[in-house]
């Protein structure tokens, strides 16, 4: 159980995010539990997202906690010539979460603090709190450090640090998911803002070893639960599959199982049929996450393959289901998985040694058993939820601490 002062549940959230249902990914899900778990934590909280239209109706209905949709400008026309338009989205849109929240105060809503997933969403956000001396506490927080995943990212990222020193938050919170958080963390000791640095909290309940054993007619099943997309190199997968067949003298019957969609989807695809594994492969697309447990625990052993970093939720996910992991050691993923005692790492890159690292697992069902039970005990004892809920409730507190002495 969480121990906190605020037991008594009197603290007022909103929490507004950019990232969220019907979208898919590893952030999403990280809000969703969050908010789900911190609730009975808070005497309210709303969470204000984007409005996608309809579809969202029945998933809002059901969640539990209030959803306010708010509009927000896709600006099309600039996407189509190429231009880096995310800044300018959130910019539109973080003057849309304002004026609601603005709305929210004089319809007697008590706030006490407004919890930003994303640093340049909470930054602009800050510049209208100024413009409409709206006095409630913003509290950020970012999620790794995107300036890893591409030019826009970077773009966004590099907005983010300049105008830091013109407008401070009054509390960061730096999920650290792998990717070289030091960068932003010395950003912000440079600007005096305070933060606290906090890790994904896994549902170990939820996710735990069953018993489902859904085979795919193979005696070695390899499972990638990551989205399809260019960050996550699920190139690496495929041609590690095809070396494993010569490795074990294609007396293996290896299944390769992706999870998910995603732009790269196709390439994919083709690199299969180029080496004529389409027996081996199989695509099968998005799965609810009652469905992505089970399969992780109908599989032999989930991988990761990320150049950036493999400390992402999937990995954290198949670790609590007690599966052993092969990961390529990159970003701090060695912070978590300790080679050949809960987890197989290998040099990022090193297809040969992946392999290889696969076929030890095949031939040893054993070591199998083991680094997955100790996969599950690092999980429990270092990913737990009440130990996450109770850094953000501390956060809080001192954040309302400080507003009272001012």
């Amino acid at each position: 159980m969480v121990h906190s002062q605020h037991l008594k549940n009197d603290i007022s959230v909103i929490r507004v995010v950019f990232e969220f249902y019907p979208g898919t990914g590893g952030s999403i899900t990280h809000i969703i539990e969050l908010s789900k778990k911190i609730n009975s934590y808070l005497k309210n909280q709303i969470i204000i997202a984007p409005d996608f239209g309809g579809e969202c109706k029945d998933f809002d209905e059901s969640f539990g906690i209030p959803i306010i949709r708010v509009k927000f400008y896709s600006l099309k026309i600039l996407q189509k010539l190429g231009l880096p338009i995310t800044p300018f989205i959130l910019l539109l849109y973080a003057f849309n979460v304002v004026k609601k929240v603005i709305l929210l105060v004089k319809s007697s809503k008590n706030i006490d603090i407004i919890h930003v997933h994303g640093a340049l969403l909470g930054i602009f956000i800050l510049i209208f709190r100024r413009i409409y001396n709206l006095n409630i506490p913003i509290v950020i927080m970012q999620h790794g450090n995107p300036k890893e995943r591409g030019f826009r990212s970077n773009l966004a990222t590099i907005i983010s640090y300049f105008l830091m020193h013109l407008i401070k938050s009054d509390y960061f919170i730096i999920l650290d998911d792998g990717t070289k958080i030091d960068e932003y963390i010395s950003k912000l000791r440079k600007n005096n803002i305070k933060h606290e640095i906090v890790c994904h909290g896994i549902d170990t309940q939820f996710f735990q070893p069953l018993g489902i054993n859904q085979r795919f007619r193979a005696d070695f099943v390899i499972l990638s639960t990551n989205r399809l997309i260019p960050v996550k190199r699920l190139d690496f997968a495929i041609l590690s599959l095809k070396r494993l067949l010569k490795l074990t003298n294609y007396s293996c019957e290896p299944k390769l199982v992706f999870i998910g969609n995603g732009e790269c989807k196709e390439d994919l695809q083709d690199l299969t049929n180029k080496y004529k594994l389409e027996k081996n492969v199989i695509f099968l697309g998005e799965k609810t996450i009652e469905g992505v447990r089970n399969l992780i625990n109908s599989s032999d052993v989930v991988i990761g393959t990320s150049l950036e970093s493999n400390l992402n939720r999937s990995i954290q996910e198949a670790m609590a289901c007690e599966k052993p992991v092969v990961v390529f050691d990159s970003g701090g993923t060695n912070k978590l998985i300790t080679h050949m005692e809960n987890g197989l790492l290998v040099k990022p890159g090193d297809i040969a040694d992946f392999a290889e690292k696969l076929k030890v697992l095949y031939e040893n069902p054993d070591l199998r058993a083991k680094l997955g039970r100790n996969a599950r005990e690092t999980i429990i004892k270092e990913r737990s939820w009440d130990t996450r809920i109770k850094k953000e409730l501390e956060v809080y507190e001192k954040v309302l601490s400080e507003e009272n002495e001012k």
